[in-house]
């Protein structure tokens, strides 16, 4: 659906920027001392031009509550540190909530749904943006090898409302990841792919090519 929008959005629109990039996540999670309830921290610097320059680095905490093996309920807050080129670095504060839930597999493919709303502000500005993002993702084990499976996603950004700082009403962008998971113990895993993100600016849109690698270490 989110590819769908952003179709007729990129087809109104000729003027697109393209891009190329790397992103890498270091993901920790780990219990908290009362039952149900578990703690969660990303690091995750991205580069642009093809690499050769820092373009963000996000700092995300969080917590959240298992109601049952397919139900949680998280509360987070992400610190942004962006670096656009020829002017000083700028800071972005965001609070989070979001749902997640496991649907039953279907054959081999294990469906999940993320649901996540943002409160963001700019440094230097005033005014709150609000923003839906709804994740869809499937993963499916490979016969290739027992701990190696195939993930792919898609993830539809929604402005809920205008800002001082340039965010407009609307479809803001879409991310498209195809990737392999590879389960390095009862604990740690590692996750690589191409992520296609596709923004929707207010002057030319951007369309991204990025090679993204997650790794992930539970406590």
């Amino acid at each position: 659906m989110g590819l769908i929008l952003i179709a007729g959005v990129q087809g109104v629109r000729a003027d697109t920027e393209i891009d190329h990039g790397y992103w890498f996540n270091l993901h920790l999670q780990g219990r908290l001392p009362t039952e149900h309830f578990y703690w969660s921290m990303d690091n995750n610097p991205r580069w642009r031009e093809s690499g050769h320059h820092l373009d963000q680095l996000y700092l995300r905490p969080s917590v959240f509550y298992m109601a049952d093996p397919k139900t949680s309920v998280w509360l987070g807050h992400d610190t942004i540190v962006r670096h656009p080129d020829g002017k000083p670095a700028s800071h972005e504060y965001r609070l989070w909530e979001q749902f997640q839930y496991q649907f039953d597999p279907v054959a081999t493919v294990t469906l999940s749904s993320r649901s996540r709303l943002e409160q963001r502000r700019r440094e230097g500005y005033h005014e709150t943006g609000h923003r839906l993002r709804q994740m869809l993702k499937a993963v499916t084990p490979l016969s290739l090898h027992p701990k190696l499976s195939l993930v792919v996603s898609d993830e539809l950004f929604i402005n809920m409302n205008n800002t001082d700082w340039g965010a407009r009403h609307g479809i803001d962008q879409n991310r498209f990841f195809v990737g392999l998971n590879w389960k390095l113990n009862s604990s740690s895993s590692i996750e690589t792919g191409y992520l296609n993100q596709f923004t929707n600016a207010l002057a030319n849109n951007r369309d991204s090519h990025i090679l993204t690698t997650t790794l992930g270490f539970k406590f």
